[in-house]
């Protein structure tokens, strides 16, 4: 007799696909919580923004600015820019959860991660109960949101025994290399990078816009690369 789909089940479905995905999560938290830690942050503090942020690119370029004295402005558009892509992620989904209530809606935004966004489009492109998708999809995102508030803990733990003069600095950019490397699959991303990594480094600008700059020369650059050639 075929199990009856059930709000249990796919919560508990949600928790099952979060599992690969932990051992990935696990070392990137701890990264994040020593790169704050060693940033000067306090635990109350760097707790606080792996709170608040949930979103593990943007607080390493937060960190990397706060370790370099970058105004608090420029920090926090940094990181806006850093997490647009959650803009089309949450379009996407509005065609599954837009007829839940807003307390829901508002879990759903606060918990989206890369991870929990493909694991979810994929889950809905099975044969699965759509009905109880967002079951799903809190599962994965719980167990998601405890996993990295544990891994940052320890980092942070970890990274306030360090002394003062073992700087935790490389952490940061060896952090974004690991990451940028394996998504440099096609010309486009490839001159992306090249132009971004240029100008941050290149430019010289006041209240430390050089990486909002980058990041936006970035992604010019690789829209334009994307673009096909106009016909003769």
């Amino acid at each position: 007799m075929p199990q009856v789909p059930s709000a249990r089940a796919e919560f508990i479905a949600g928790l099952r696909a979060f599992a690969p995905m932990s051992m990935s999560i696990i070392p990137f938290g701890m990264v994040c919580g020593a790169a704050a830690s060693g940033a000067g942050m306090t635990p109350a503090q760097a707790l606080a923004m792996s709170w608040m942020i949930f979103a593990g690119s943007a607080q390493i370029a937060a960190t990397q600015l706060f370790a370099s004295g970058a105004p608090l402005l420029v920090i926090l558009a940094t990181a806006t820019i850093i997490n647009l892509r959650f803009l089309m992620y949450g379009a996407s989904l509005a065609q599954h959860f837009g007829a839940l209530d807003r307390r829901r809606q508002a879990l759903i935004a606060y918990l989206l991660t890369d991870q929990a966004y493909a694991l979810t489009i994929v889950r809905s492109a099975r044969d699965a109960p759509r009905k109880f998708l967002h079951c799903f999809y809190f599962g994965l995102g719980t167990a998601t949101w405890l996993c990295w508030q544990s891994a940052s803990m320890v980092g942070i733990l970890l990274g306030s025994l360090v002394p003062a003069n073992w700087s935790l600095d490389f952490i940061v950019p060896l952090t974004f290399i690991a990451m940028l490397v394996p998504l440099l699959t096609d010309r486009a991303t490839v001159l992306a990078a090249l132009a971004g990594g240029a100008a941050s480094v290149l430019l010289v600008l006041p209240l430390k816009l050089n990486m909002i700059a980058a990041a936006l020369i970035g992604v010019a650059v690789g829209l334009l690369a994307e673009k096909p050639p106009s016909r003769p």
